[in-house]
């Protein structure tokens, strides 16, 4: 590797592994911003479970810890929502950009089921925001899609392992009824339809998740 391809290296590493703040240090929705535009520039790749720099990126991308410390900060809760939104539109980005990944071969099953993960866990949270706070910006179908995907992606046994599967199936179950009191009764329909078409199953977390979907339809 000559000279230049190292300071390259060295410099693609360095931007890759800058937005990682310290031990125990939660990100901002700003850190999110700063992490995808990183990756979307072509200044790192995307965060994977397959070496231990990575691995630390990837898991502040998914830590619940960040979407905690704003749920409990003293900030009016129309910034709360504003903060989640943000992070909610970079999961958006990441899920698809993992989602292309895979589909060109990459090995990245385990790292899109956490994300997909967490992007139900964010949303659940803020669904349950503008309970508190009113403040409706017309999310509601992209909710609905992104839980209908989810449930596909439950089904689809050629991309995931059983464990991952049961995974997603269970953040549906967990944060679902929270997302379902946001969506309107179409959307909610739309919903119960999908889960329906996974038929009989022996998976307990699926079982779970579709009781979860047809309890709040």
């Amino acid at each position: 590797m000559g000279a230049s391809a190292i300071i390259r290296f060295c410099l693609a590493l360095a931007l890759a592994t800058a937005a990682v703040k310290a031990d125990g240090a939660h990100w901002s929705s700003g850190d999110y911003v700063d992490s995808y535009f990183r990756y979307y520039n072509g200044h790192a790749p995307l965060p994977h479970l397959r070496d231990e720099k990575s691995k630390a990126l990837f898991n502040h991308l998914i830590d619940p810890g960040s979407i905690a410390s704003i749920e409990e900060s003293s900030v009016p809760d129309t910034e709360k929502l504003r903060q989640l939104r943000i992070i909610l539109s970079v999961l958006g980005s990441y899920r698809a950009a993992y989602n292309a990944a895979i589909i060109v071969g990459e090995p990245l099953a385990e790292e899109l089921t956490l994300i997909q993960v967490y992007n139900l866990e964010v949303t659940g949270a803020v669904a349950d925001l503008m309970r508190i706070s009113p403040d409706g910006d017309g999310a509601a179908p992209a909710w609905a899609t992104l839980v209908e995907g989810v449930i596909e992606e439950v089904g689809n046994t050629q991309r995931y392992s059983p464990e991952q599967s049961n995974l997603m199936a269970d953040a549906i179950a967990k944060y679902y009824p929270a997302i379902a009191a946001a969506l309107p009764e179409d959307e909610r329909r739309r919903i119960r339809d999908q889960v329906l078409k996974l038929g009989d199953t022996n998976s307990a977390a699926r079982e779970r998740m579709k009781r979860a979907v047809l309890q709040v339809n």
